[in-house]
């Protein structure tokens, strides 16, 4: 648990220090660009977060192929990437049809006819899918994960990280401040909206939910493999095959099914988190069988 405290006091204090060091920050950006307070706030607190996490990943031994995931030859790497993004689509492409057939999402009118808009969607979706799974995996299933899996087990390593992963997805942080309005405490006024959302649990307990059973999927993808390469490729498929969803359709807010979507992006909901048990029990039930028959 250490080491897990350690990561969560790192990113609370380059918050603090964005928060601190904003106004300053911003004038200084002034004399070049003109910049919202909330985007300073941010690129500081990555900033800060970033040397942060370096001196976490020398701390911990952390600053190697092995424990983030990448020991794997090129080859083999790139082999469980693509099958992590076939395996990805195949397990979210139930999930939206579910959500189409239950009415809980509809068709955009024409949008399945645009063929610029499908490319678009298809191909950018997967680049930045592909470009933040990189980035997640690499620190939730690849240093956070080591780092916890050698001090407190296997169980905390895909537990802990998947609660982090989950609670930052509700973070904001872009509230608008009249520049004559920019002060000392602007900063502490970016960081307060940042956690906003929070301010209604029960609005989001859907989709944090069905986020945290992502992450133990994608942890438990990490844990079985030994490297990070498939949760890479299930991460992308799940983010671009999402943001294909949202781009053609919408949530049909009067349907008696609407609460199958939750209120993060439209797609990770109860649904989703009923669904990611139900294949859950399915594979213990199906390795049950399976080492049963094995026995004499």
């Amino acid at each position: 648990m250490r080491a897990f405290g350690l990561f969560l006091l790192v990113m609370a204090g380059a918050l603090l220090a964005a928060a601190v060091l904003a106004y300053p920050a911003w004038v200084l950006v002034g004399l070049i660009d003109d910049q919202p307070i909330h985007r300073v706030v941010h690129r500081l607190a990555m900033l800060a977060a970033l040397v942060g996490f370096f001196y976490l990943w020398r701390r911990y031994s952390l600053a190697n192929k092995s424990s983030l995931g990448y020991a794997l030859p090129r080859r083999e790497f790139i082999r469980q990437l693509l099958l992590g993004l076939g395996i990805g689509i195949a397990i979210i492409a139930p999930l939206v049809a579910l959500l189409f057939v239950s009415g809980a999402r509809i068709p955009i009118e024409g949008a399945y006819q645009n063929a610029p808009l499908l490319l678009q969607l298809v191909f950018g979706g997967l680049a930045s899918g592909l470009v933040v799974a990189l980035i997640e995996e690499t620190f939730f299933r690849g240093g956070l994960f080591t780092a916890i899996q050698r001090e407190s087990g296997a169980l905390l390593a895909v537990a802990l990280p998947s609660l982090l992963y989950a609670s930052v997805h509700f973070l904001g942080g872009r509230l608008q401040i009249p520049a004559d309005q920019i002060g000392w405490s602007a900063g502490f006024a970016v960081l307060g909206e940042m956690f906003d959302k929070y301010a209604a649990p029960m609005e989001l307990v859907d989709s944090f939910l069905s986020l945290f059973c992502v992450g133990v999927l994608l942890a438990l993808a990490r844990l079985r493999t030994g490297a990070i390469a498939a949760s890479i490729g299930m991460h992308a498929a799940w983010v671009s095959s999402i943001a294909f969803t949202r781009g053609t359709s919408r949530v049909n807010a009067g349907a008696s099914t609407s609460w199958l979507v939750g209120s993060y992006d439209g797609v990770l909901g109860w649904g989703a988190v009923g669904y990611i048990l139900a294949i859950g029990a399915a594979f213990w039930a199906v390795r049950y069988a399976l080492a049963a028959r094995r026995k004499p």
